[in-house]
C-alpha cells in the first residue's frame, strides 16, 4: 500500500523538524551578532522562505514522480545520480549528529552516569519500530500528535519567563555588531530552519501535492516566529554575556522561572520538547535515508534496509569525542559552508531552473514537428 501524507502532516514534520533543535542549538551560534541576534534570526528566516520556495517549486514540476525520478528527469540519468548522492550524504552525516547530539544532552541534563553507548541504542530502538512499522505516514501521524504539545510547551516556558525580563539587555540596536555580525549569526539558524528541502521527498506522498507548498511555507513562518520570540527571550532574561558562554541557553532560562515564588523547576519542559524533536526529526532521516538508498539501488522493499542503516548510524555516532566535535565542528565545517548553499539552496535552484527550461522546450519541440 502506498504511503501517503496530508498538508497539515507535512506542516507538522517540517516544523517539528525546524524547531526543536533550532532553539537548542542555534541560539548560541546566532549571539555572534550579540544583542541583535533576533535580528539575525529575521535574516535566517528570510532564508529558510527562499528555501522553501526552492523546494516546493521545483517538486510542483513533476507532481507525483518521487524526487529521484523527478531528478533524472530534468538533469539526465547520471548528473540526477550526482544530485542524488549529494543528498544522501547530508542524510547519513545529519543522522549520526542528530544521535549523537540527543545522547550528550540527556547525559547532561537527565543520565549522568549513564553510559552514551546505551542511551543511543534505546532511541535507535524506538525509532526503527516507529520507522519500520509505520512509514513515513505514521510518522507523520506522530508529529500530529507530538507538534501542538511542542508548540504549547515552548509558549508556557515563553510566558513564564516575562517576569525575568530586563529591557536593557536588548540595547543598543545594531550598534555593537554590525550587518558583518548579523549576517554572521544568521548562517547557524539558517541551515537548520532549511529543513524544509526535504519537501523535495515529502512531495510525492502528498495526496493534494499542488496544495502542499502553503503548508511547507506555513511550517517555516511559524518555526521562525518561535524562534524569534525565544531568541528575544534569551537576550532579555539572560544577557549576552550569559547565554553566548553555554551551550543551551533555551535550558539555561527555564532554570530562572519561579512564579509567585513557589511554582519553579520549568526544567523538564525543554527536556520533553527536546526529546519529542528529536523523535520525529531523527525517524523522518531513517525514513529518508532508507527509501532514498532503496530507490538508488533500486531494490524493492525500502524496509529491509532499516537494518543496515541502524547500526551504521550507531557507529558513525560514537566518532566524535565531544559536544563540541558533535555540534560546533560539524555545523562550522560542513552543515553552514556546504549542505546550505549547496544541498538547500544550490540544487534545488538548479532543478527549478532546469527543469522549467525542459518543461517549455517541449512545447516548442512539439510545435516544431
Amino acid at each position: 500500500m502506498k504511503m501517503r501524507l496530508t498538508g497539515i502532516q507535512v506542516f507538522w514534520i517540517i516544523l517539528i523538524m525546524d524547531l526543536g533543535m533550532t532553539l537548542v542549538m542555534t541560539v548560541t551560534p546566532s549571539l555572534l551578532a550579540k544583542q541583535d541576534a533576533w535580528i539575525s534570526v529575521v535574516v535566517a528566516g528570510g532564508i529558510a522562505l527562499l528555501i522553501a520556495l526552492l523546494a516546493t517549486q521545483a517538486a510542483k514540476l513533476y507532481p507525483g514522480q518521487t524526487f529521484f525520478e523527478y531528478s533524472h528527469s530534468i538533469l539526465g540519468k547520471w548528473i540526477g545520480k550526482g544530485v542524488i548522492v549529494i543528498y544522501l550524504v547530508q542524510w547519513y552525516t545529519i543522522t549520526p549528529i542528530i544521535l549523537r547530539q540527543f545522547s550528550d544532552l540527556v547525559q547532561v541534563m537527565l543520565l549522568h552516569g549513564t553510559p552514551k553507548e546505551a542511551v543511543m541504542l534505546l532511541m535507535i530502538f524506538v525509532i526503527v519500530y516507529a520507522t519500520y512499522a509505520g512509514g513515513i505516514e505514521g510518522i507523520a501521524r506522530c508529529g500530529e500528535v507530538l507538534g501542538p504539545i511542542i508548540l504549547l510547551m515552548i509558549s508556557l516556558v515563553l510566558i513564564a519567563s516575562t517576569n525575568n525580563i530586563h529591557w536593557k539587555n536588548v540595547l543598543p540596536v545594531y550598534a555593537d555588531s554590525g550587518m558583518t555580525g548579523i549576517l554572521g549569526g544568521a548562517l547557524a539558524p539558517a541551515s537548520y530552519l532549511g529543513h524544509s528541502v526535504e519537501y523535495l521527498m515529502f512531495a510525492a506522498f502528498l495526496t493534494q501535492p499542488r496544495k502542499g507548498a502553503i503548508y511547507a511555507f506555513g511550517a517555516v513562518l511559524t518555526s521562525v516566529f518561535f524562534v524569534l520570540i525565544t531568541t528575544l527571550m534569551v537576550i532579555l532574561t539572560l544577557g549576552v554575556n550569559l547565554s553566548s558562554n553555554t551551550w543551551y541557553p533555551f535550558f539555561e532560562m527555564t532554570k530562572k522561572i519561579s512564579l509567585f515564588g513557589f511554582i519553579d523547576n520549568f526544567d523538564a519542559i525543554p527536556v520533553v520538547i527536546w526529546l519529542a524533536s528529536v523523535f520525529v526529526k531523527f525517524a523522518v532521516m531513517l525514513f529518508l535515508m532508507s527509501y532514498g538508498t532503496a530507490q538508488f539501488l533500486q531494490v524493492r522493499n525500502w524496509r529491509n534496509l532499516i537494518w543496515f542503516i541502524a547500526p551504521v548510524i550507531f557507529i558513525f555516532a560514537l566518532v566524535p569525542q565531544d559536544v563540541t566535535e558533535a555540534s560546533t565542528n560539524y555545523l562550522q565545517r560542513y552543515w553552514v559552508p556546504f549542505a546550505m548553499p549547496v544541498n538547500m539552496l544550490g540544487l534545488p535552484l538548479l532543478l527549478l531552473v532546469v527543469g522549467k527550461w525542459r518543461q517549455r522546450k517541449r512545447p516548442a519541440a512539439a510545435n516544431q514537428t
